[in-house]
């Protein structure tokens, strides 16, 4: 006997149909996580709650509960429909496919900011979330030494710490006054002052080159 919580995941996998006890469900669970999904976007991860995505699905509290009965596994359910299916990437080599990927992730997250407040407390669960990874392990492939489930992790974490940056930096430059005080007491560190850490991707793009230089 599957907990509720645990079919609607496994409903994500058709490794269960949905219940057939009681009346028919008016909404499927893909409509229901979509639902989510279009909550969060609006307020925001905090926002989201049982109650306020019933509201939503004009349902009531309890008949939400068919579907999923934590927003825990909400979440995850939410998650699986922002990331969408995994893309089909062209590429020369490995590295360019995982330049891509990251940056195709990246616009993932930038679609839904609140993908980045979602802290992973155990391996996914969801089957777009391995999609992705799967389509950057397949790209590199066994030809190669570079443990390719490693780096998707790797990659994947880059993605969220960056996209993060990208909702939380300020574009106002930093204050005159800095670079006059660094170069004063930390020569070497003289340029940080005038250093522009605003563009995120820009960051993003570097440190993924700075990781696939370090596997490869």
């Amino acid at each position: 006997m599957h907990s509720q919580d645990d079919r609607a995941l496994r409903q994500l996998w058709a490794l269960d149909a949905p219940s057939a006890r009681g009346p028919k469900a008016r909404w499927s669970l893909s409509e229901v996580a979509a639902a989510g999904v279009a909550l969060a976007d609006e307020v925001g991860l905090d926002g989201v709650s049982l109650a306020r995505l019933a509201k939503r699905l004009e349902v009531t509290t309890t008949a939400l509960y068919r579907y999923v009965d934590s927003k825990a596994v909400l979440i995850e359910l939410m998650v699986d429909s922002a990331v969408g299916d995994a893309p089909t990437i062209a590429a020369d080599d490995w590295r360019q496919h995982c330049r891509t990927w990251t940056t195709l992730l990246a616009d993932r997250y930038a679609a839904h900011p609140w993908l980045s407040d979602v802290a992973p407390t155990r391996m996914p669960t969801q089957p777009h979330v391995y999609a992705w990874i799967d389509a950057l392990v397949g790209a590199i492939g066994a030809d190669t030494e570079v443990d390719p489930l490693r780096l998707a992790l790797l990659l994947d974490s880059l993605v969220r710490t960056y996209m993060t940056l990208e909702r939380n930096l300020s574009d106002a430059a930093p204050p005159a006054w800095l670079g006059e005080a660094l170069s004063a007491r930390f020569p070497r560190l003289a340029h940080a002052g005038r250093a522009d850490a605003a563009d995120a991707r820009a960051e993003l793009e570097f440190a993924v080159d700075a990781a696939l230089r370090g596997v490869a």
